[in-house]
């Protein structure tokens, strides 16, 4: 249900104040309460039914409406009632009650359900964001890309419909596309378009890996598990003959080292803009033979360059393909040469004693005479 309410001339203070009077506003709120199950909901009630304790009337139009342009540029435009912005208001507060927050007085003033979840979650002090993320067995962040915090973690798979709970559907497609990147080394999205999340990143490249795959000539029927994405397929040749155990018996005539150099220079190929191997086929170095991967690539990196070779059919994606993943080498330092020190004497230098002066001890009288020597010459 979407209710809208627009300014005529009968209610100018509607376009000036950007809100409809409270009458209007209890009449609409109470038929979108009704309409998403509040059975209960009544125009006569001090505050709407559904809300943390204290929220007006007013306060609560506003958490569930948006602006929407009427293409008038002398009006503010008309302001609607989303039914999806009220259902998950309705389940957010729900959310806030299970957490013990029933009132959104601790809040800043204008502060709205969705806000109020965003502040306890980020408040990293009260324990709740990770309760929230070990109840959806998250336990550590090892299925996030190198860098993501906590709270990044959770927006990236909290539920659309449910705000302040896990969608767990979410995180496994959040989690298969991460491992599918991290397979080729790519454990963080620094060489990605900003602001890009792993399932956008895995969809960005799988097309390029299905191509991998075709130009190596093989098909998922190779592989124990054919619900395999290509990105994961790629990496599992790619790193042959130790991933040997994940691919059914070989074809005849091709070891695990060759298929492992094919599926290496397919996807430098694939990621330098060629898409497959026909343009190679008319090359007059290939004439009579059969073009590979591996032969391909030669000729691509090989100089002189052929006067004959293909240019690539798309625009290199190379970056999208480096790995990411960073070898920490320890190291301790080397020596730094003492050049002075307070314990020794450095070389060529002569060494002479420094004896303590002589002492004396004296009475408290003789200090008080040599006191009132010295003072009584002034």
């Amino acid at each position: 249900m979407v209710t809208s309410v627009s300014a005529n001339n009968s209610t100018k203070a509607v376009a000036s104040n950007s809100l409809p009077n409270i009458g209007q506003i209890k009449t609409a709120l109470t038929a979108a309460l009704l309409g998403a199950g509040i059975s209960d909901a009544s125009e006569k009630d001090v505050t709407p039914k559904g809300f943390p304790a204290g929220v007006s009337w007013t306060d609560a139009y506003r958490m569930v409406t948006k602006r929407m342009d009427d293409k008038n540029p002398s009006t503010p435009g008309n302001l609607v009632l989303s039914e999806s912005l009220l259902s998950r208001t309705l389940s957010g507060t729900q959310t806030l009650k299970d957490l013990g927050i029933t009132s959104l007085s601790r809040f800043p003033r204008g502060t709205t359900v969705m806000g109020a979840i965003d502040q306890t979650m980020q408040n990293k002090s009260n324990g709740i964001l990770a309760s929230t993320l070990a109840k959806s067995g998250i336990y550590n962040l090892s299925a996030f890309p190198t860098g993501t915090t906590a709270y990044q973690a959770f927006k990236l798979i909290e539920d659309p419909a449910n705000p302040g709970k896990v969608s767990l559907d979410t995180y496994k497609e959040y989690k298969d596309s991460y491992a599918a990147l991290s397979s080729l080394g790519i454990t963080s999205l620094q060489s990605f378009p900003r602001a890009y999340t792993a399932i956008e990143a895995k969809n960005l490249i799988e097309p390029k890996a299905e191509l991998m795959l075709s130009m190596v000539g093989v098909d998922k029927s190779l592989f124990k598990d054919t619900s395999i994405s290509s990105l994961r397929a790629l990496s599992i040749l790619s790193k042959l003959p130790t991933t040997i155990n994940e691919l059914n018996s070989l074809p005849a005539g091709t070891t695990s080292e060759g298929l492992a150099m094919q599926a290496n220079a397919a996807k430098k190929l694939v990621s330098m803009g060629y898409n497959d191997l026909s343009g190679f086929s008319s090359m007059a170095s290939f004439q009579g033979t059969a073009v590979t991967a591996v032969s391909a690539l030669k000729a691509v990196t090989g100089t002189p360059k052929a006067a004959d070779l293909p240019r690539p059919a798309s625009a290199s994606t190379e970056r999208y393909f480096q790995p990411t993943t960073t070898t920490v080498v320890k190291s301790y330092g080397t020596p730094n040469p003492i050049t002075t020190t307070i314990l020794a004497k450095s070389p060529g230098a002569r060494v002479f004693p420094n004896p303590l002066p002589p002492t004396q001890i004296v009475t408290a009288a003789q200090v008080l005479a040599a006191n009132i020597a010295y003072w009584g010459k002034r």
